[in-house]
């Protein structure tokens, strides 16, 4: 006669605290949601670099080198001076599309002139300075779906050594309790998940309850906090990426 099967030992329940098991999520750059769609929830306009077209043009000399003065310098910079450096991320069109699709998007007072420099990175020139500052802060932009890199012009620009290091962007805070919906309290959050760049106008008048908005500038290419505490307040946030984009209109 065989023995009775020997039945396993019954573990001991498991508290709600132990069956609560927390998955560390892979953290993505802003770059790596840009060119990939598949990152969910996750969401440049334009590098935020400061240095003025003199730092930017200072140099050595070289030996043999054409000379240039500092007035056949201003000569050479001042027909660029309302002028942007543009790239669209994993989009190409021709150049009479994309120029029509840039008016529709800008609509400036005066004429867009768009020049190729290669590489997927074009220069629009503008005669009017509200136009550059149009295209520069009021973003960030999409063609098609495809984010719209957009910067200042600048003097020795090389499409083949260009590299994009940072981005301006919209982040939300879904759901954020109302007393956090302070000027100074949104300041200290834009500054801890980058650099401060703007508040939502309709935020700043606690006129949008259902989110905060804010825009901030990230590196390109350092993993984003899709998590900020503020107190004992853990709070989610999302990075805009979707279009049509309705654009930040300052007051």
């Amino acid at each position: 006669m065989e023995p009775p099967p020997i039945k396993p030992p019954i573990p001991p329940e498991l508290s709600d605290k132990h069956n609560q098991i927390e998955v560390e999520l892979p953290q993505h750059s802003y770059k790596e949601m840009l060119l990939d769609k598949q990152v969910n929830n996750q969401t440049n306009y334009y590098d935020m670099d400061n240095q003025s077209i003199s730092e930017l043009d200072k140099g050595k000399h070289i030996e043999g080198s054409i000379p240039l003065s500092q007035e056949d310098k201003e000569r050479l910079h001042l027909p660029w001076r309302y002028s942007v450096i543009i790239k669209i991320f994993k989009r190409k069109m021709s150049h009479h599309m994309l120029r029509s699709k840039l008016n529709d998007l800008w609509k400036p007072s005066d004429q867009l002139i768009l020049i190729d420099l290669g590489w997927d990175f074009y220069i629009v020139k503008f005669s009017l300075e509200e136009s550059m500052v149009r295209a520069l802060h009021l973003g960030p932009w999409f063609i098609s779906g495809n984010f719209l890199f957009v910067r200042k012009w600048e003097p020795k620009f090389v499409p083949q050594e260009a590299t994009l290091t940072s981005t301006a962007i919209w982040i939300r805070l879904p759901q954020l309790p109302t007393e956090f919906c302070d000027k100074d309290i949104l300041e200290k959050v834009g500054r801890k998940l980058g650099k401060l760049l703007k508040i939502d106008q309709c935020t700043s008048s606690t006129l949008r309850e259902r989110y905060a908005r804010i825009c901030i500038q990230v590196p390109l290419e350092t993993p984003v906090e899709t998590i900020v505490i503020i107190g004992d307040h853990k709070q989610a946030v999302i990075y805009e990426v979707k279009e049509p984009y309705a654009p930040f209109v300052a007051g």
